[in-house]
């Protein structure tokens, strides 16, 4: 069985408007991959077989979960959000049972192991 993980990365809900890349926390547990955004609303939840991952020659993510895309990053833009006290106190509370992801490029690994179709 694989260790939870979780960590901050940045969803770019909008490919020009970088105040709309934001902040989300992505854990991994149990085979569920979830993001949060600034407020603790649910972004996405899925078992991590029905998602699938592909890269970029940008170095974004591309998730598909359920049909729909989220492109996401591993810093915002200058403009972008930081993440919210909200989004920090639930990372250390994630942290003290699960693994820490450092930037977006270490998710990678985690994900395929726990089934996600990565391309």
């Amino acid at each position: 069985m694989e260790p939870p993980y979780a960590g901050i990365v940045y969803w770019r809900r909008s490919l020009w408007n970088g105040m709309r890349c934001v902040p989300v926390l992505l854990t991994l547990d149990e085979d569920r991959l979830r993001a949060c955004d600034r407020h603790g609303a649910e972004v996405f939840a899925a078992l991590a077989g029905r998602v699938e991952a592909r890269g970029t020659i940008f170095g974004t993510m591309l998730l598909t979960v359920d049909g729909r895309r989220y492109a996401l990053v591993g810093d915002g833009a200058t403009v972008s959000p930081a993440p919210s006290a909200e989004q920090r106190r639930r990372l250390a509370e994630s942290t003290s049972h699960a693994e820490p992801v450092p930037d977006l490029a270490s998710w990678w690994e985690p994900l395929a192991r726990a089934g996600v179709t990565v391309r």
